[in-house]
């Protein structure tokens, strides 16, 4: 192991005997906190924004960039994570690897780039977002499961990607979000995919990787509707339907139990059908 190497190995700063002093209902509660940041729960989060933008009141391609966004961090994480290979702290409890925290790095690419999306001006959702950031990162250390260098760094990697993805995809401050900006932001999101495979091949890097390649497929065939659909009774139907069972299908894939097949079909297309659901209320309407 060369000495850089064995130097992040053993990244510890003496924040793991600090943990064991703090009370167990602070570790507890932020054992909670901590879920805030599970990458299922954000990808829903996501999903579920997209799905329902036009009975929010909210552009549908910014959502559509947030979800591209949220699937480059995703892979962005396993690519850094199994590239490194690093353990977690001793006792974690916890399978994977350690360093960077995907926690972390989920939490500020979706909140962050959120904030970015859809109040860049707001001084107030930016602090929200920073808030949510903080309160992740905190509860990874707190709980034991990472040491404090990882998650700065996912949280540093993580402004960074978004940096490069605004700047690739929707642009800062943007008057609105073209669907080509969408289409880029999923095309970047599938080039990390690519290079997490390219690391290793397992069931979650192929997630990764076929969930970003059926985005950027589908968006580039279902934009136009997307774009020319309405807050109809029948997309809210059709979105009621969609989004537990994607939060099904995206439990089971995560979970492992599939074969590297199946996993891909199945986050292909459940990506892909989530960005086609809300142009089913523009069917019949010639697109413009």
């Amino acid at each position: 192991m060369s000495r850089a190497v064995h130097t992040v190995a053993d990244r510890g700063v003496g924040e793991t005997a600090v943990v064991e002093t703090v009370p167990d209902t602070v570790v507890g509660l932020f054992g909670v906190l901590t879920h805030l940041g599970d990458p299922v729960a954000l990808l829903l989060l996501v999903a579920a924004g997209y799905l329902l933008a036009n009975h929010l009141g909210v552009s549908s391609t910014r959502m559509a960039a947030a979800m591209g966004l949220a699937l480059g961090g995703f892979a962005l994480t396993l690519a850094l994570k199994y590239g490194f290979a690093l353990p977690r702290p001793p006792g974690a409890g916890t399978d994977g690897y350690g360093f960077p925290s995907g926690h972390a790095i989920g939490a500020t690419v979706v909140y962050g780039g959120l904030a970015g999306l859809l109040a860049p001006h707001d001084r107030r959702v930016t602090r929200v977002a920073a808030a949510l950031v903080l309160v992740v990162a905190a509860s990874r250390v707190l709980i034991g499961v990472h040491y404090l260098v990882d998650v700065v760094v996912g949280v540093a990697v993580s402004v960074g990607y978004l940096a490069v993805a605004f700047r690739v995809g929707p642009g800062w401050a943007p008057e609105e979000v073209s669907p080509g900006a969408v289409g880029r932001t999923f095309a970047l999101a599938a080039g990390l995919g690519a290079a997490a495979v390219g690391v290793t091949v397992i069931v979650d890097t192929v997630i990764a990787a076929a969930a970003a390649v059926g985005g950027w497929l589908s968006w580039r065939v279902v934009a136009d509707r997307v774009v020319e659909s309405a807050g109809t009774t029948r997309q809210l139907v059709a979105s009621v339907v969609v989004i537990p069972a994607v939060g099904v299908v995206a439990a089971t894939v995560v979970g492992g139990d599939v074969s590297l097949p199946v996993a891909a079909g199945l986050a292909g297309g459940t990506v892909a059908v989530v960005l086609a659901a809300p142009g089913l209320s523009a069917l019949g309407v010639p697109a413009r």
